[in-house]
């Protein structure tokens, strides 16, 4: 029963979220101020997708038929040979000339797979999605910043996405940190988390944790903001200016930062939902109480990142 209401309360959190982010300019829910560059692709021959090849007989094919038989265990480079096709069909990698030693062709990738047998650790990263600097490689752009047209900003996940309504997000993305500081929105931040209590507090309560209040005022805060995380350290801070900072000295992790595996949504829901310090259950609220109510690992690679850059598996298929 447990967790059919949480399911009940995270799918109505889902749709408001959904709802505050999809009218807007909003993008991903993490990021920084600015437009990202990716790879460039460099190489001859024609591209290495299907084409009128027949089944099992493509560029692909080939390449994930070496990848299987000699990347494999410590030196895969991915789950299985259906993530290797749709990351390969993907990808349109230029074909290049057989051969091929270096390039971001796909024959260059075969290459390096099929001599990976004498030296796995080292070749079967060149067959990689990233050519890993000799089948391929990633050049970020050195314009000035003025040289782009911002489009979106991000800080710390969920804020820009769930507590920035459609009618302010232009204003949002246009603006800068020192105008969060400034309590340009904190009126909207604070509509929008009423909000979300308004519709999730029964839901939470019938949970077993404990909601924040956003009447209760804590430090001339209403609590949800005004509480603290740690010592010294209140949920409005974290999201006023709506930065993600990083201290080199601290240990890497959110909110220092963030890695993939973060439960970043999980976290910032229970520091904005719930009353920190009260009960939960047999526990106590805190900033890990939500953890796990969204799945811990990925679907894909049995739970684990990719070793080479961009680290992330192939999007699903629509």
């Amino acid at each position: 029963m447990r967790g059919h209401t949480y399911a009940i309360f995270l799918g109505a959190l889902t749709a408001l979220a959904l709802g505050a982010g999809c009218d807007g300019d909003d993008g991903n829910d993490a990021g920084m101020v600015g437009t990202d560059a990716g790879a460039q692709d460099a190489g001859e021959g024609t591209d290495s997708g299907p084409g009128d090849a027949g089944p099992g007989d493509t560029p692909c094919d080939r390449y994930c038929d070496v990848m299987g038989t000699n990347c494999t265990g410590a030196n895969a480079q991915y789950a299985d040979r259906a993530e290797c096709m749709r990351y390969c069909g993907e990808a349109n990698w230029p074909l290049g000339r057989e051969g091929d030693m270096s390039g971001n062709t796909l024959e260059c990738r075969i290459y390096h797979a099929g001599v990976a047998p004498e030296d796995p650790a080292f070749h079967c990263p060149h067959a990689s999605p990233t050519g890993r600097e000799v089948c391929g490689t990633v050049s970020f752009r050195t314009d000035a910043p003025a040289g782009y047209t911002r489009v979106d900003r991000m800080g710390m996940p969920a804020v820009s996405t769930a507590l920035i309504g459609s009618a302010m997000k232009n204003a949002y993305n246009d603006a800068n940190p020192s105008d969060d500081a400034a309590g340009t929105f904190v009126p909207e931040l604070a509509a929008s988390l009423t909000g979300l209590h308004t519709a999730l507090d029964d839901d939470l309560v019938a949970a077993g944790v404990t909601p924040c209040s956003m009447t209760d005022m804590v430090g001339g805060l209403p609590e949800c903001f005004g509480q603290q995380v740690a010592a010294g350290v209140s949920v409005a801070s974290l999201v006023l200016p709506d930065t993600l900072t990083i201290n080199p000295a601290a240990a890497a992790g959110f909110p220092n930062g963030r890695t993939l595996p973060d439960p970043v949504i999980d976290v910032t829901l229970s520091v904005i939902l719930l009353r920190l310090g009260a009960s939960c259950g047999a526990a106590t609220c805190g900033a890990t109480s939500l953890v796990g109510t969204n799945p811990r690992q990925n679907d894909l690679g049995g739970g684990m990142f990719l070793d080479a850059f961009p680290h992330l598996h192939p999007p699903h298929a629509p």
